[in-house]
């Protein structure tokens, strides 16, 4: 329900969660972007790890990351606001359109402090709302 990138960081494996594949390529550039977004940032990879099971810290460099890697994806703006239609065209096929569109609409409306926060805000809502999950 949302771009590969932002599937990746939404991964929070919850126990009646469906689960999504990704492409081989996609893969490639969800650890790409990760990689990259890490670096740039300084996230602790504890921390990664703890938001991609659905445990959100007040964390700057996470904030950051959500920031980076959605950014890198296409899937926000400068001001990390959410473009629903990028996200909608890099979900899998496999995820239903229309339970992503409503919940992307909703999301798209978070906003923070910065960019960084809202695009956190944004990961926050589709990563609690979501009931599809990516395995990468």
């Amino acid at each position: 329900m949302r771009p590969f990138l932002f599937l990746c960081l939404v991964m929070a494996v919850a126990g009646n969660s469906h689960h999504a594949q990704l492409s081989q390529a996609q893969k490639e550039k969800v650890q790409q972007y990760t990689m990259q977004c890490i670096k740039q940032t300084g996230v602790k990879p504890d921390v990664l790890a703890e938001a991609k099971k659905g445990h959100f810290s007040d964390d700057e460099a996470l904030k950051k990351f959500a920031l980076c890697f959605f950014q890198k994806a296409g899937i926000v703006d400068s001001n990390g606001k959410l473009n629903v239609e990028a996200a909608l065209a890099k979900i899998p096929s496999s995820v239903n359109k229309a339970d992503a569109m409503k919940l992307l609409e909703e999301c798209k409306k978070k906003s923070g402090k910065d960019a960084a926060d809202t695009a956190f805000e944004v990961f926050k809502c589709y990563s609690r709302g979501t009931k599809t999950h990516i395995l990468v």
